[in-house]
């Protein structure tokens, strides 16, 4: 469920920030970012993508381990989403917010932690909204699909 509730708020985000849904395969890069401790405590969306890697090389290290242990969490929290009707996949295959639902909160039932691992996955929304496409997204981070 916590999972789901990053990557919900990372998909709102985006969904805000680009007035498109989000690309399906941008949910597997989330996690790997937003939960290990060192690489979420230097992320910071004033910086675009390319550029934060470039000034953060150390971060690939183990990333592609990382998001490749995390693809059976992040399957569950996008089917948790999913079937609780907070999100749906477009034609295109695509992540959006079900617009009239009520909204997952931010605050409620939250620490310090857990206000922080949002706050970075919603810069990471940024993030994704910035880069040129997927594909250039996974290549900087490391990740063959």
């Amino acid at each position: 469920a916590f999972c789901a509730r990053l990557l919900y708020t990372t998909i709102k985000e985006y969904d805000y920030k680009s007035q498109k849904p989000m690309p399906f395969a941008c949910v597997y890069l989330v996690l790997p970012l937003v939960l290990h401790k060192s690489t979420r405590e230097r992320i910071n969306s004033r910086t675009h993508l390319l550029q934060w890697i470039q000034n953060n090389q150390d971060i690939l290290i183990g990333y592609a381990n990382r998001a490749k242990d995390l693809v059976p969490i992040t399957n569950e929290a996008v089917e948790l989403l999913l079937q609780s009707g907070l999100i749906e996949l477009d034609p295109d295959g695509k992540l959006k917010i079900v617009k009239g639902k009520r909204s997952l909160s931010k605050t409620m039932y939250s620490d310090l932690e857990i206000t922080e691992c949002i706050k970075k996955s919603e810069h990471v929304a940024r993030w994704f909204v910035g880069a040129e496409s997927v594909t250039t997204i996974y290549i900087s981070l490391g990740v063959r699909p």
